[in-house]
């Protein structure tokens, strides 16, 4: 009697909403869904339809599958935080290597002494070794390439001016490589402490192109990372919103192993997808 009332019910509920033609596509022109209404409106079930008794069984491998791609959106995350650092460093450089050539242009001028120059050209020099040398993230050497042979994180290629480091990201059952460049050997011993590189008015023209084309370069690379982050916090926000869509599919498996009809789920269905037109405790 019980079933017999509810099939009464949704046969009522059908037709209003019928008559504001909110079913007349998505339910009775042809789908599986349509069938399956059409079905319980007009077939008499001898024994009541329960759930799938592999319900909780799905709903936990899509728990698990949520929880590996948030682990993996985090972990894009932290690839993210990598290149922010990593530009960051590369455009504090970049400013120091911009008043270094402005001491040496002051030199080649004759508008400034080497005396007087080297202080300053030898602090800026040493305040970018001690960023190339300290840059890093979680333990990851990010600038100084002759600390990634020790890393077990790091794959390197290349020596000396062409040395390169990339570490393995895992992204959910995958992952990619994150490329990293080495600074140390280009820039470190790149410069003295003025003494040679500002020794006169022609040494220190030399040095201030040097420079000028060595701050190209760190611009170029500062904007790589800066693209790279960009790119990753996207790849990042996909990885949790697809995390969430399997949380949001768990939560509709479980609820369909409660012991409910199938009936009843298709009313409670009905009742999600069109609003609240009825009382679900009517």
């Amino acid at each position: 009697m019980a079933d017999r009332n509810l099939q009464s019910f949704i046969v009522d509920y059908s037709l209003q909403l019928l008559q504001q033609d909110m079913l007349t596509n998505s339910l009775f022109m042809g789908s599986a869904a349509g069938k399956t209404l059409r079905d319980l409106v007009l077939k008499e079930a001898s024994v009541p339809l329960r759930t799938d008794p592999t319900a909780k069984a799905l709903s936990g491998t899509l728990r698990a599958d949520a929880g590996m791609l948030r682990q993996a959106s985090k972990n894009v995350a932290e690839a993210q935080s990598i290149m922010d650092t990593g530009a960051s460093a590369m455009n504090s450089i970049k400013g120091i290597l911009a008043d270094m050539k402005d001491i040496a242009d002051e030199v080649a001028a004759g508008t400034m002494t080497t005396a007087n120059a080297k202080p300053l050209y030898k602090s800026l020099r040493d305040e970018m070794r001690g960023i190339i040398s300290s840059t890093s993230y979680n333990g990851i050497s990010l600038l100084d390439g002759t600390n990634w042979g020790t890393d077990s994180r790091m794959t390197t290629s290349g020596s000396g001016t062409t040395l390169s480091g990339s570490l393995r990201i895992q992204s959910g059952s995958d992952g990619f490589d994150l490329a990293l460049l080495d600074m140390k050997s280009d820039l470190y011993d790149a410069y003295d402490d003025g003494t040679a590189d500002l020794a006169n008015a022609a040494a220190a023209a030399a040095t201030a192109t040097r420079l000028s084309t060595d701050s190209t370069t760190v611009t170029t690379i500062a904007d790589l990372y800066a693209g790279r982050s960009s790119s990753i916090a996207g790849h990042s926000a996909a990885l949790a919103k697809q995390a969430d869509i399997m949380d949001a599919a768990a939560i509709v498996r479980e609820k369909g192993n409660d012991g409910r009809t199938t009936e009843e789920l298709l009313l409670d269905l009905i009742l999600r997808a069109s609003g609240t037109l009825v009382d679900e405790n009517g």
